[in-house]
Parts: structure tokens; C-alpha cells; sequence
């Protein structure tokens, strides 16, 4: 799938020192304050994907026509220096945090931001979610200047164990042992980091959630392989533990949806998206 060619009608604003971290600010016309639906796209956590900004522009440029902002972000993946633990989710946070930054010189509501993330980016926004809830002394927290009212997350699997897991062909999944470089070393030896990347080990995250996803991904009961054969691994069943831990959540299944196809206007998987992404902002009002 190639994306259409679009004039840009962003704000390209630096959150942090390094060439990745940056984000696209589209703000809607008029006084505001907006809403703000941050987007963290996907690209199978690794910094030579294909992945980029660009996937969510068109989420941007629709979601503005609707009177929101949005906040597109880049940032450190595994292959960038000091991507994964700890830059990954130091610059995410970094990135969200710079909204009060930002509030300071355009309308925005910093008490209406709803995360939005697709594929690894939907691990990255769940994990936005879960950070709050991180030791004080976490190496990846970071300060706590914005808070999110609420996430939608789109054909993920949030599980970050799923990143080391083998697909029925034998392969791993990614193409290489990420997990490692995600946790800062052997999972098995650095149970804590793993869990502080785990945002599923923090549930009730305490906001509203929507998880929009393909039948090819969900439901995971009984396990079965998954995602076009990429892994057997048996997937927690997260909006079950969400449930079942107190929080608000709305599951909407897409019969046989591309993974990318959530990107691409035109298709009842980005359309999903785009509706729940509007109920979870008429949410926050």
C-alpha cells in the first residue's frame, strides 16, 4: 500500500535533542482549546521499518475536520541509538509531556488527550497508559507533566513477550530478538523491567480503552496461530483482563482486516478506527 501525496497542514515541533524526536501538530481551525489524540504509529518496534509519521496524517488531517487535534509523533526505536530501554519509552514520554509545552502557544484541552496507537505503536500507547502507575524510581517514567484520558488501541497485541515469541514457521517474530533490547537485557534476569514494559502487568489502567482489531488477531481463545502465522504464542486475552480488572473497554472485531489497512482511508478498519477514536473524545467532554 503507498500512501497519497498531502500538503502539509502541520506544525513540526522538537520534543527532545535527538533527530527522531519530533512531532506532527495539526491543530483545527478556530479558538479551541481542542481535544488532542496523540498517534504513535507502528513498525514492529524497529527503526528500519518503513513505518513512519506519515501513516497517521491522514487520521490527522479527518480528526482536524472533527474539531481535534492530533500530536504525531516520532521517536527512538530498537536500532537507534539508545532505542528501545530506555529511549523508546523515555522519548513517548517525553513527547506526551511536551503538550504542556505546547498548550502554552496553541488552543489545546490538556485535559481531553486520548493516546491512539497501531500494531507495536498500540504496545507503545497502551504503555503511555500504564505509565502512572510505574515505580517513582523507574528508570523509564520519567516525570509526569500530562495525562491521558483515554486510549484507543488498533490491532495490537500489548503483550511485549509476544516480540520473542516464534511464528509456526520457526521465525521469530520481527525478524530478530527485540525483546532483549526493549527490556535492556535477558528477560528471564530483568523481571522488573520487563514488567514496567508490560503494560498489561498494570492493569486497571483507570482511563476508558477501545481496542479495534482484526479477527486475524483476535480473539485468542482457544490459541491458535495468529497474524498470518507470525506467532503461536498463547496471547493473555486483554480485553478479558481489562474487564475483569474494572476498567471501561470497548471491543470492536474487523472480519479478516489487513494489518494496514487501519491506516488507509476507504477501509472499514480505519473507519472503525476514526469512530472510536471520536467516541472515546466525546468521552473526555
Amino acid at each position: 500500500m503507498t500512501f497519497p501525496a498531502q500538503a502539509q497542514d502541520f506544525t513540526t515541533i522538537a520534543y527532545g535533542e535527538f533527530a527522531t524526536s519530533f512531532g506532527e501538530l495539526t491543530v483545527p481551525k478556530g479558538d479551541g482549546p481542542f481535544p488532542v489524540v496523540v498517534t504513535v504509529h507502528g513498525g514492529c518496534w524497529r527503526s528500519d521499518s518503513e513505518s513512519t509519521v506519515a501513516r497517521y496524517r491522514p487520521h490527522a488531517k479527518e480528526l482536524a475536520a472533527h474539531g481535534v487535534a492530533t500530536w504525531n509523533l516520532e521517536f527512538r526505536r530498537v536500532g537507534h541509538e539508545g532505542g528501545g530501554w530506555p529511549g523508546s519509552f523515555l522519548d513517548l514520554g517525553s513527547a506526551l509531556d511536551h503538550l504542556q509545552i505546547i498548550a502554552k502557544s496553541h488552543p489545546i484541552d490538556l485535559n481531553r488527550v486520548v493516546a491512539l496507537g497501531h500494531s507495536s505503536g498500540g504496545h507503545f500507547a497502551a504503555w503511555l497508559a500504564s505509565r502512572p502507575l510505574l515505580p517513582s524510581d523507574s528508570k523509564i517514567r520519567g516525570e509526569l507533566h500530562v495525562h491521558l484520558a483515554g486510549v484507543v488501541i488498533s490491532d495490537a497485541f500489548i503483550d511485549p513477550r509476544v516480540v520473542g515469541s516464534r511464528g509456526v514457521d520457526g521465525k521469530i517474530y520481527c525478524g530478530e530478538p527485540i525483546l532483549e533490547r526493549l527490556v535492556g537485557g535477558n528477560p528471564e534476569t530483568h523481571p522488573e523491567q520487563l514488567r514496567q514494559i508490560s503494560p498489561l502487568e498494570w492493569l486497571p489502567w483507570g482511563i476508558p480503552q477501545e481496542y479495534v482489531v482484526s479477527s486475524l488477531r483476535y480473539p485468542v481463545n482457544p490459541p491458535r496461530p495468529l497474524a498470518g502465522g507470525w506467532t503461536t504464542m498463547v496471547m493473555p486475552d486483554y480485553p478479558e483482563l481489562a474487564d475483569n480488572a474494572g476498567d471501561e473497554i470497548n471491543v470492536v472485531i474487523i472480519a479478516d482486516a489487513e494489518h494496514l489497512g487501519f491506516y488507509f482511508p476507504g477501509n472499514d478498519s480505519y473507519d472503525e478506527v476514526m469512530t472510536a477514536v471520536l467516541r472515546m473524545v466525546a468521552k473526555t467532554e
